[in-house]
């Protein structure tokens, strides 16, 4: 028995199959959701449940697309999520490459203070940072939800693109200023494209964690107008009836850009381990 054991276990196909079994746990959720939003509402109800729909329709996308403010939302999560990232990917890497590469005295200081602020749990900052955003009449606006998505990544962000810049090479940013690039070109036309796969990691990661924020665009916003779509698919959730059809196939358009940056920033990952540190 233990032989036998052994021999599964070493088996190169072993890993594939249990990946396939993790991969096929990971994606039942979605999957039922995607089936879900397929169905008619009627169906929706039904008990005991179909796994597959009788007759798929696209009535629910319709609904969601043409009778709700989804789109709105889904506008809305880009904005939050774009701007975040556009934010700290720029004033980032300024500071985490301040801080690798040229240190100075108290600069660990500076580091360690941001690992402090992240500790923090955010749930425990959401009343400072309302009655803050309410003294300065900033709520139920977009710049509250930003600020305080900026406050949650900012942090972790410097610290993973310092860990970049603390493995590139010294020597070719010395070549290059040796050719007579300035210490904006190296960093622009040496350093960066050699650390884009910190930088596309970071993107993703702000991207992603803005866009699935709940919490604090849920105290912060008011209106309709400035919702999230995390938000505002409590639009389908009612007191007496849970459109079931309807909330899935807005959770499915929920998470289509979420996934399309992820594919598009994935390349860039690619890219960046194959280019940059290269003298021509």
């Amino acid at each position: 028995m233990r032989q036998f054991i052994c021999r599964i276990l070493d088996h190169k196909a072993t890993p594939y199959v249990v990946l396939s079994v993790l991969l096929f746990i990971l994606l039942l959720p979605i999957g039922w959701t995607l089936l879900t939003s397929l169905k008619s509402l009627k169906e929706a109800f039904q008990s005991p449940p179909t796994y597959f729909p009788d007759k798929l329709t696209f009535e629910a996308y319709r609904k969601v697309l043409t009778e709700t403010p989804v789109p709105r939302y889904v506008l809305n999560s880009l904005i939050y999520a774009l701007a975040t990232a556009a934010f700290v990917l720029s004033a980032g890497t300024f500071s985490a490459y301040g801080l690798s590469k040229y240190p100075y005295r108290g600069s660990n200081t500076i580091l360690i203070s941001f690992l402090v602020t992240r500790i923090i749990p955010p749930l425990s900052l959401l009343l400072p940072f309302y009655m803050i955003f309410r003294y300065f009449g900033m709520i139920d606006t977009k710049i509250s939800v930003i600020v305080f998505a900026i406050y949650l990544s900012y942090p972790l962000s410097v610290w993973i693109l310092k860990s970049f810049f603390d493995t590139y090479p010294t020597d070719l940013m010395e070549a290059g200023l040796i050719d007579g690039c300035s210490r904006m070109g190296v960093l622009f036309r040496i350093v960066l494209p050699g650390v884009a796969t910190g930088i596309a990691a970071v993107a993703i990661i702000t991207f992603l964690w803005t866009w699935q924020e709940f919490l604090s665009p849920y105290l912060f916003l008011n209106s309709d107008l400035n919702k999230p779509i995390t938000v505002g698919v409590y639009y389908f959730v009612g007191d007496e009836l849970t459109y079931w059809n309807t909330i899935s196939a807005a959770a499915m358009l929920a998470s289509i850009p979420g996934i399309l940056f992820f594919l598009i920033a994935q390349k860039y990952i690619v890219k960046g381990l194959t280019s940059g540190g290269v003298k021509e």
